[in-house]
């Protein structure tokens, strides 16, 4: 979705594709007359799956290749990013501190050794033969978190890049040892950064653009102004 101005790139949760940000990235390219990148990681919409190479740093690959053959590998970006899409987001700045002007992330998952033990949990429950053609983009996500948490948590956002963190109000799993787990791995991630601020969605669950879209159009607004327009 074109626009004159900087481009928003969006990163969805790890089990959903691109249209989580229809309706939020149309009324965006409105208010802001922004570019509007969305797209599909491997495994969910209309992206195929190469379960041989698949892997973050391939994905990450992929995604700079398309934004080169666009146009805008170059051009100031605005990172949006949901749950773990926020790895994706923090790789791209990571390998692009210069093209990055700013990070949104909607409940990221922060990586950490908590954080991979949770995803070595989950691996030993899981059961390919379970999962249908439609779903192996989800298993190979499962079936890699525990190593891409391990790799994400020694990659850093520079320092000069502001990032706002939107923390729900209820956390993406079922016990509540978890989600404290989660948020406080958000609070501690944000404490830690010169240029970093946290909100709470109050009522919001784990999928904030779904429950709170006005919210999230106005704080992506907001942030646009300040850190992408200045």
């Amino acid at each position: 979705m074109e626009g004159k101005e900087s481009p928003i790139l969006f990163e969805s949760g790890g089990a959903l594709d691109a249209t989580q940000w229809d309706s939020i990235s149309t009324v965006l390219n409105q208010k802001l007359n922004a570019t509007i990148i969305t797209y599909d990681r491997q495994g969910f919409g209309l992206s195929g799956l190469d379960t041989v190479e698949y892997n973050i740093l391939n994905e990450a690959k992929g995604l700079t290749f398309a934004l080169q053959k666009l146009g805008y590998a170059h051009q100031d970006l605005l990172l949006v990013s949901h749950s773990l899409g926020a790895f994706y987001s923090t790789l791209y700045a990571s390998n692009h501190p210069t093209s990055v002007k700013g990070m949104i992330m909607l409940d990221p998952r922060i990586p950490s050794y908590a954080d991979m033990r949770f995803a070595h949990r989950i691996f030993k429950t899981l059961n390919r033969s379970n999962f249908g053609k439609n779903d192996l983009g989800l298993y190979y996500v499962l079936a890699q978190m525990e190593q891409n948490s391990n790799f994400m948590r020694k990659k850093v956002i520079p320092s000069n890049i502001p990032v706002l963190v939107v923390m729900a109000e209820k956390g993406p799993f079922d016990n509540k040892i978890d989600n404290d787990r989660f948020q406080e791995a958000q609070r501690q991630f944000i404490k830690k950064r010169e240029k970093g601020s946290l909100i709470l969605a109050k009522g919001s669950s784990h999928n904030i653009p779904q429950d709170q879209p006005e919210l999230v159009i106005s704080e992506i607004e907001n942030f646009y102004r300040r850190y992408v327009l200045e």
